[in-house]
């Protein structure tokens, strides 16, 4: 039997999503950074480039609890990603940045997000390209 799945473009944009993340991930893990995951390519998406960041603002931007983010900051402090900083403004909280093996992910992580871009923009050409990503920000912004 055939399984019916939800037609909608809702669905269609979270099946994209997650085909997009899944590749994204698998090459991090080709790349060097097998201790990627999902879950952690969703932390760290959530992370400031320059600046520190409250653990509490990365739950809010993932949608997760503080304690799940907590656990998966503890995997990428592990994984030498990340730090934990006191926060120079309240010294009970703490900021997490990238360490330098962190910023060396980074430039690997956008090399790859072009990569896919690239691939992307081959089957669906330039322009619709352009028009997807125009149009996806469009949505994104209407809240």
């Amino acid at each position: 039997m055939t399984a019916i799945l939800p037609d909608h473009i809702g669905w269609q944009l979270w099946q994209a999503s997650r085909k997009w993340t899944e590749t994204f991930v698998s090459r991090l893990q080709v790349s060097g950074y097998p201790e990627i995951t999902f879950a952690l390519a969703n932390v760290l998406g959530n992370l400031d480039r320059r600046a520190g960041v409250r653990q509490t603002l990365i739950a809010e931007r993932c949608g997760l609890t503080k304690q799940a983010v907590g656990q998966f900051l503890a995997n990428l402090e592990n994984a030498e990603l990340v730090e934990r900083i006191s926060d120079p403004e309240d010294g009970r909280a703490q900021l997490v940045r990238y360490t330098t093996r962190g910023e060396k992910f980074l430039e690997i992580a956008d090399r790859i997000k072009k990569e896919i871009e690239s691939e992307y923009a081959e089957v669906i050409g330039q322009r619709n390209m352009t028009l997807l990503k125009q149009m996806t920000a469009q949505l994104a912004a209407r809240g």
